[in-house]
């Protein structure tokens, strides 16, 4: 399974601990999350607020891209990234570092 690295920021302004508004959207995002990773497949391997700086490092497994894109358009999740920006990143594990340095080296 793929593992990717998503990366959240939002504004000190909309930032859920002043703005009722968005602290709604995170509670409705966090009361159905479980049940979209479930449809998707989709498993949180970890997920860290850097609080003074507006920011969430999530990490997720998911099975393919596409099915981690899927997630990404459910009603919940498109108003929560209204007010945040993302990255999305393709990580590797050490076990997989591991694996690839296992192997011979390609010259070109």
């Amino acid at each position: 399974m793929p593992t990717f690295l998503l990366i959240s920021r939002h504004s000190p302004e909309s930032c859920w601990m002043f703005n009722e508004k968005t602290r709604q959207v995170h509670l409705d995002l966090l009361n159905k999350l479980e049940s979209l990773m479930e449809k998707y497949n989709i498993k949180m391997l970890g997920a860290w607020f850097v609080l003074p700086e507006h920011t969430l490092y999530e990490v997720f497994d998911a099975p393919s891209l596409d099915e981690f894109q899927k997630m990404a358009m459910e009603p919940e999740i498109l108003q929560w990234s209204a007010f945040n920006t993302m990255e999305m990143k393709l990580v590797a594990t050490v076990e997989d570092v591991k694996r690839l340095l296992a192997q011979p080296v390609h010259s070109g």
